[in-house]
């Protein structure tokens, strides 16, 4: 989603789009793939301050944590970005010195920022044990490292002094 900072009618600027985001490189650990974003930007200017309003709707898939299967999620938000052309003090404020803004990667961060790290697919559970791992609670682990001893430090014990 693409627009110039100089098309504002009386400081004023309504958008609204689909962003296409299946190129987009995603950690696959946490967000597969996003199926489809709607955004609307209400835009207003002020002198160098462009304050935008973005209603961003999405439908990401994740992957649970659990089973790693995928969890599709729909995604509902509103949230403001601040965009100037002179370097700010505020760290709020980001700097964009191009009169051709793009909002994609910016509604992307958005996107991922507020995809939980942790889903649960309905019906999935912890696994109990399995070839080569176990799962214990961490009472178990605490329990279970305090009796294990050493074996580095086991033949300092018959080291007579």
């Amino acid at each position: 989603m693409k627009f110039r900072r100089f098309s504002f009618q009386n400081d004023v600027l309504d958008l609204e789009d689909d962003i296409d985001f299946s190129h987009a490189e995603l950690d696959q650990n946490h967000i597969r793939k996003i199926n489809s974003c709607h955004v609307k930007v209400h835009a207003h200017e002020y002198d160098d301050l462009m304050v935008l309003e973005l209603k961003i709707e999405a439908e990401v898939v994740g992957v649970c944590s659990y089973s790693l299967e995928d969890v599709p999620l729909k995604l509902k938000f509103k949230d403001t970005l601040e965009f100037s052309n002179e370097i700010q003090d505020d760290e709020e404020i980001i700097y964009e010195e191009k009169p051709i803004f793009d909002l994609d990667p910016y509604v992307l961060e958005l996107i991922i920022a507020e995809t939980p790290m942790k889903l649960v697919k309905k019906g999935a559970k912890l696994p109990s044990s399995g070839k080569g791992y176990r799962v214990l609670s961490e009472d178990e682990y605490l329990k279970e490292k305090e009796e294990k001893k050493d074996s580095r430090w086991s033949k300092l014990d018959d080291v007579e002094l």
